[in-house]
């Protein structure tokens, strides 16, 4: 490793992922071309919350300029204010992606990061700016994305919050993405589907702890958010 050479910190960080001055040395494990074509993508019009890609380094190691900012490790408690930047944040991302090559070629309403969280965001004076780590990104969805966004900003399934204060949290963060179809309701649906999809993928991969609690947080967010937010025989797809 070179002296010029620093580990980066943060979040779930990629083995091997450098900072070399203002620049982010990430090793590529797999085939990327989807990657880059949504940074070129995003580039080309004008989205300012994610690296550019600068380039493939001589140990075939992605070249992106580096966003200044502290990424949390884990989950944590966020304020209304980061809220509103998350989903905002998530909210240009979308829009942005709407019409990208990808998205336009699977007919999908937009490109879904699908890890959106505090992990993968990077703050800047308090507030989410950047968003990194394009390694599930897949078309889909708007409120496929929101609903797994929302289960790690809010921490839903976490006990030491009241269903009323997740409620509102959920307020809060569907005021931040600002699309009417995306209501509260709807977000919370999704969250429980994508709580469900973690914890069933947990069972798969035979991580059992994970797909406890990601199980546990599903019935959690059903008994005390959707079931408090959605009429009787809602279903996802279903307009509220």
């Amino acid at each position: 490793m070179s002296e010029l050479e620093v580990p980066l910190v943060g979040g779930r960080i990629t083995a091997g992922v450098m900072r070399v001055r203002d620049t982010v040395r990430r090793p590529m494990t797999a085939v990327r071309s989807d990657v880059h074509d949504l940074l070129k993508h995003l580039e080309a019009v004008g989205f300012e919350g994610t690296p550019r890609l600068l380039g493939i380094d001589e140990h075939n190691r992605e070249i992106l300029s580096y966003l200044p900012g502290n990424v949390p490790l884990d989950l944590d408690h966020f304020s209304d204010i980061q809220l509103l930047s998350a989903a905002a944040l998530l909210r240009r991302f979308h829009d942005a992606t709407a019409y990208s090559p990808l998205a336009q070629k699977q007919n999908a309403e937009v490109l879904c990061h699908n890890d959106w969280g505090p992990p993968n965001a990077v703050f800047h004076e308090g507030l989410p700016y950047g968003i990194i780590d394009f390694d599930t990104i897949a078309p889909g969805l708007r409120l496929w994305d929101l609903g797994y966004s929302a289960f790690a900003w809010l921490d839903l399934g976490n006990p030491d919050y009241t269903g009323e204060e997740q409620i509102r949290r959920l307020s809060v963060f569907a005021e931040g993405y600002d699309l009417p179809v995306c209501s509260p309701a709807q977000i919370a649906a999704y969250a429980v589907a994508r709580q469900t999809a973690l914890a069933s993928l947990g069972r798969v991969k035979g991580k059992t702890e994970m797909a406890d609690w990601a199980a546990s947080a599903a019935y959690w967010t059903i008994v005390n958010v959707t079931e408090k937010l959605l009429p009787t025989g809602y279903s996802i797809g279903t307009q509220v």
